[in-house]
């Protein structure tokens, strides 16, 4: 895993390097096992921090080039199934000087240009130079899992793996982006290709860009969860033969690697199943890492217990770290900084204690659970609106927007009724009503990014075949798991150096669970019914069975410690920004929802330490 990035000049003017350094300088944290700069000219560079994984080799360092020198490349992520793209290379006369995985996706690409994308099998985010056509391919994997950011105007093209680095060259300016501060408050991350900097996008998941010398670019999509049609054929006897295969395949393939390979280990039934499969046919011990709060809260009592449950049951060296107030007072000064993209959950806050840890220990590498509870319906809340769907119908039409009520559930239902979305992603911070009420000026008649998921809504249930409970898979498939959950754990873990593989997130079992029909997946009284039925030959009752806790972090009570400081910063950011009703501010300040507060306080300072820039 590692840290990318780079800079054109649009006229041709030669790059400053004090500017190219401190743009890799500021990636190092991704990769601090080499970081070079190559300058394909005065006028264009590449950019590499490299964390060494598969073949420590420096042969392997990057920007990597072919032997021509035509092609350069940048590349943070793993393709998994590289030996078996390099031997079909092979096999057309491809030669080959390294050992790794960077080679055989420059080489995939000068046979196959985009279509390589569909041989690969893996995470990745990267920028491939053409010098004879002076334009550069970016490309994010299916899933986005790895993020890729880029920024252009009349002067420069800059790309990288963080926001911030672009931001810090000083080429493009931050301009704050309202539209994705609303789509944040809802989302709890911003969709689509927009981030919180109105000047600077993201490639999206499963698409690739082409940028030319004239500054045009041009977009594709090459992957899109959306496109995934039910097989009603499939019996539960040969859907769970499948799932066991394909995900035994997916955590073999996420040991391939040069170094030790850990897991995050909550005890919970996803990540002790990896780890189960992780020991198999192996006589090396595993580490496992888990995070405690030295003080104990109600609703916030940790996991460690479960966790050292599985880790014996498991044969698993687990190693645990503690976080304090005080050390979330002392992260919280850089946190926006380390966070970099606008995500609201809390939660990256012990992720980013648990990454530290890791790479403490000496471990770069680890595998974790997330997608398990997006895939095979993991939440007791996604069962209970299922429930609510079989009793309540849409009966009437209406040409508003949005439902009238703020509350939850009165909203909720009254989505329901009125045929409008019901169901806008997993991750909820302010409902729209609530966003009206709450913005100045109220939302916008029309906005692309903040009505995405309405919009994708009134086009998947266009389709007669389209299932209430497929859309709540797709749509967090599209919004929460890459800008949100798979976010917060490549900004917050890579920060220490470590990278996080999803085995199930390979995107073989994704589309094979996508294609399953619903009775197959969704029981309403057990939550992820058909992934325990895989766990049954694995693991005991104790952890199959468990009630899930979730992984979170007591904001709440942290915030309540010194709650004036906290809103001192939303007061002004609203000083600046001006983008909330100072009245329905201070009602949810005085309130008692500190995920809100917290929401809130989060954006304002992440606002705020650009503009203290």
């Amino acid at each position: 895993m590692c840290g990318i990035g780079g800079i054109v000049s649009i006229n041709n003017s030669k790059i400053d390097q004090n500017i190219a350094n401190d743009m890799k300088v500021s990636l190092e944290h991704r990769g601090p096992d080499h970081s070079s700069i190559n300058y394909v000219s005065d006028s264009e560079c590449f950019i590499h921090s490299r964390l060494s994984i598969i073949d420590l080799d420096s042969r392997s360092n990057q920007p990597y080039q072919d032997d021509d020198k035509r092609y350069t490349i940048v590349f943070n992520g793993e393709i998994y199934n590289f030996k078996e793209i390099r031997a079909e290379l092979q096999s057309k006369g491809v030669k080959f000087s390294t050992e790794g995985d960077t080679e055989v996706l420059l080489k995939g690409y000068i046979e196959y240009k985009s279509e390589i994308l569909k041989k690969l099998r893996g995470q990745f985010a990267f920028a491939i130079h053409d010098a004879k056509t002076s334009s550069i391919f970016l490309a994010r994997d299916r899933i986005g899992i790895k993020p890729l950011y880029f920024a252009r105007n009349d002067d420069w093209f800059i790309f990288s793996s963080e926001l911030k680095t672009i931001e810090q060259s000083n080429l493009i300016p931050f301009e704050p982006d309202i539209e994705s501060y609303i789509s944040y408050l809802r989302h709890l991350c911003v969709p689509m290709n927009r981030t919180g900097n109105l000047n600077i996008s993201k490639v999206q998941p499963g698409e690739y860009i082409e940028f030319f010398s004239d500054n045009s670019i041009k977009s594709n999509q090459y992957w899109d969860p959306f496109d995934i049609e039910v097989n009603n054929d499939i019996s539960e006897e040969e859907a769970i033969e499948n799932i066991d295969r394909l995900l035994n395949e997916s955590v073999e393939y996420r040991k391939v690697s040069d170094v030790e390979v850990g897991l995050f280990l909550s005890g919970g039934l996803d990540s002790s199943l990896i780890g189960k499969l992780m020991k198999q046919n192996e006589k090396a011990g595993l580490k496992g890492f888990n995070i405690d709060f030295k003080d104990h809260f109600p609703g916030y009592e940790g996991e460690l217990n479960e966790a050292k449950f599985a880790a014996s049951n498991n044969d698993i060296d687990l190693i645990e770290e503690n976080i304090s107030y005080q050390e979330f007072q002392e992260l919280l000064d850089n946190y926006s900084f380390y966070q970099d993209d606008l995500v609201g959950d809390e939660v990256g806050i012990p992720l980013y204690f648990l990454g530290k840890k890791t790479n403490n220990s000496k471990i770069k590498v680890v595998q974790v659970g997330e997608g398990a509870d997006e895939l095979f319906y993991g939440y007791d809340h996604w069962n209970r609106y299922l429930k609510l769907n079989k009793f309540f119908k849409p009966f009437f039409k209406s040409t508003k927007k949005y439902s009238s009520f703020k509350n939850h559930r009165l909203n909720m239902l009254s989505n329901i009724l009125f045929n409008r979305t019901s169901f806008a992603g997993g991750a909820l911070g302010f409902n729209l009503k609530e966003l009206d009420s709450l913005i100045v000026d109220g939302l916008p008649n029309h906005s692309d990014l903040i009505f995405y998921a309405d919009n994708k809504w009134k086009d998947y249930f266009s389709n007669k075949n389209s299932k209430i409970s497929k859309w709540m898979t797709l749509i967090d498939l599209k919004i929460r798991l890459p800008e949100l959950l798979l976010m917060r754990m490549d900004k917050l873990v890579m920060q220490s150096a470590v990278e996080a593989r999803v085995p199930f997130l390979d995107h073989k079992l994704v589309e094979y669970v996508l294609s399953l029909p619903e009775e197959l997946l969704i029981d309403l009284t057990n939550t992820k019914s058909l992934l325990k039925k895989v766990a049954l030959k694995y693991l005991p009752d104790q952890i199959i069975k468990r009630k899930k806790q979730g992984f979170r972090a007591p904001i709440g009570e942290w915030i309540k410690k010194d709650e004036e400081k906290f809103y001192e910063s939303v007061q002004q950011f609203n000083s600046l920004v001006n983008l909330f009703n100072e009245r329905e501010l201070n009602h949810i300040l005085n309130g008692n929802d500190y995920q809100k507060k917290w929401y809130l306080i989060n954006l304002s300072n992440w606002h705020l330490a650009r503009v203290a820039n």
